[in-house]
């Protein structure tokens, strides 16, 4: 996943195989409540897309892989399939917490869509 910087406060969690595996990058704990959710739905594409705008309201995000393809997720601008924050297998699913910045994805193949949640 590159150079993380430990005093960034960006925590995520990964669903792997029907297990939850956390990759925490922060040492700060728990989220708001939330009062409102969005769900929708992203287009598969062999270019980056961009799955969520920065929103300074997000408390969370859920981005889900429905396809049969890898999804290079970037938290930032302009994925690739070189420049990526993390892989998201098929099926798997993503939780996003405490980042309110861009989220862009590109698949390895065009098949499937992208199930988004942000929470605000």
């Amino acid at each position: 996943m590159g150079n993380l910087d430990p005093r960034n406060t960006t925590e995520f969690l990964l669903q792997e195989n029907n297990r939850l595996v956390t990759n925490l990058i922060s040492a700060s704990g728990g989220g708001s409540a939330t009062n409102s959710a969005t769900s929708t739905v992203a287009s598969i594409s062999n270019a980056a897309v961009q799955l969520l705008a920065a929103n300074g309201n997000r408390v969370e995000a859920v981005v889900f892989n429905d396809s049969t393809a890898n999804l290079y997720l970037k938290l930032g601008t302009g994925a690739t399939q070189s420049d990526f924050t993390l892989i998201l297998k098929p099926q798997e699913a993503l939780v996003v917490d405490k980042y309110s910045g861009d989220i862009y994805g590109i698949w390895s193949a065009t098949n499937g869509n992208a199930r988004l949640t942000e929470t605000s």
